[in-house]
């Protein structure tokens, strides 16, 4: 095997990883061809293993970086629990076992993320409402200055309040991002030292 058939092989096994990460782990083993040079090329595919085990390793180096950097942001914290999905995926612990974990971590992150996204959708549906709340207020001052206070304290309200829990909900969000990573950090981790084991 030469250098070209090695990266071919590495990108087809890579491919499912998110696009910055795919090319940041692609660019490091070019260079790593590069810093080795045509004539010691044998010998850096001998150190770097099949291209299927420089693939499992990647992804499960990613998992593990992700899981202990902090959540910025959402499409982030997706790109990170989908690393760690493939990372799991390619860990070495029974099948059964696998398949069962991914079951119900599936299940529960589902479930979590689902009605932390409605509580978002709601508190942000608040904000929403707020202001059209308060223009309604306007058109019956007219005829009543009570209700017109009436809406207008409450179109206020709601929009104070729907800021608040939108920006709770999105930190929650986060939160909960973070500690999915960890847990299927944990899992790799473990898979890994059961095939160092065995």
């Amino acid at each position: 095997m030469n250098k070209q058939e090695y990266m071919r092989q590495l990108k087809e096994k890579l491919k499912r990883l998110p696009k910055e990460d795919f090319m940041h782990a692609v660019d490091y083993y070019e260079e790593y061809f590069a810093d080795a040079g045509p004539e010691n090329e044998q010998k850096a595919i001998e150190d770097l293993g099949s291209p299927q085990e420089a693939a499992e390793q990647i992804i499960r180096d990613m998992a593990l970086h992700y899981s202990e950097e902090p959540i910025k942001d959402v499409r982030r914290g997706m790109n990170a629990l989908w690393v760690a999905v493939l990372a799991l995926c390619a860990a070495p612990i029974a099948l059964p076992l696998l398949f069962a974990g991914i079951i119900l971590l599936g299940s529960v992150v589902i479930v979590i993320g689902a009605l932390l996204v409605s509580f978002i959708l709601v508190a942000a549906c608040m904000v929403i409402v707020g202001p059209l709340t308060v223009l309604a207020g306007f058109t019956v001052l007219p005829k009543s200055m009570a209700v017109f206070l009436t809406c207008t304290g409450m179109g206020l309200f709601s929009i104070g309040s729907g800021a608040a829990f939108t920006a709770l909900g999105c930190r929650l969000f986060r939160r909960f991002l973070a500690w999915t990573l960890r847990l299927f950090a944990g899992m790799i981790r473990k898979g890994g030292r059961k095939h160092a084991e065995s």
